[in-house]
């Protein structure tokens, strides 16, 4: 004959809900890290960091929103790290991950090169400070529509821009324009597909060689995989 629960173990909700008398509650979604996106383009870039931020939206709610903020600077790189300094000072809630996404289209290769250095320097700093931010130097050598193409194909030659374009448009069946607000949507079907040719290609060059050696490269996959846990 089963025991008879004594009255502690009644008004314990563990026991109430093991034994039926109460409905275990709903797992409460932990909300996303607080991110900030500063690009060097004003559509490419903004465009689909809009779709990946919505299709997170869909899985969490409309209120994680406020946890993105996408700034489209249109600026050079080593600008780019100093207005995301700027917001990040201005912004009363901080951020957890800084993300700077710039292309290296004709930039010297110095200026590209440092924006990395001077963003391990600054989470070398920030973690002697004990501070919870991370700043992450996200690059595209030659542009960012590489990181496109690697949706649909193995990409290992050295480019020009206009023909990235052009293989793009055939990719996608339509005329590629930069102001599509529908690229990632386009995209996001072939995503493990990119991840997994990004990654081989960044395997073909030496480690140590700096981001302006690596042509064609992208470390755009490290962002992805980062926001992944929040698509699941």
């Amino acid at each position: 004959m089963p025991r008879k629960p004594k009255r502690h173990e009644l008004q314990q909700r563990g026991y109430r809900i093991k034994n039926g008398l109460e409905c275990a509650p709903k797992p409460r979604l932990i909300l996303p890290e607080r991110h900030l996106f500063v690009t060097e383009g004003t559509k490419t870039e903004p465009y689909y960091l809009e779709g990946l931020v919505n299709l997170i939206c869909e899985r969490y709610g409309t209120q994680v929103k406020k946890q993105f903020h996408i700034m489209g600077e249109g600026d050079n790189t080593l600008n780019l790290l100093q207005k995301a300094e700027s917001y990040q000072q201005n912004e009363s809630d901080g951020y957890q991950h800084i993300w700077l996404i710039y292309d290296k289209d004709d930039f010297p290769s110095d200026a590209f090169d440092n924006t990395t250095n001077r963003c391990n320097a600054i989470n070398q700093r920030f973690k002697k400070e004990q501070r919870d931010t991370e700043f992450h130097a996200i690059w595209s050598n030659q542009c960012f529509e590489l990181w496109f193409i690697l949706h649909f194909d193995y990409l290992q030659s050295d480019i020009g821009r206009d023909q990235y374009r052009d293989i793009l448009s055939t990719h996608i069946g339509r005329h590629y324009k930069k102001s599509d607000l529908t690229i990632f949507a386009t995209l996001y079907p072939n995503l493990d597909m990119a991840l997994r040719n990004a990654k081989r290609l960044m395997n073909t060059y030496p480690m140590e060689s700096p981001p302006s050696q690596k042509a064609p490269a992208t470390n755009f996959y490290e962002l992805i995989e980062h926001l992944g846990e929040y698509l699941k």
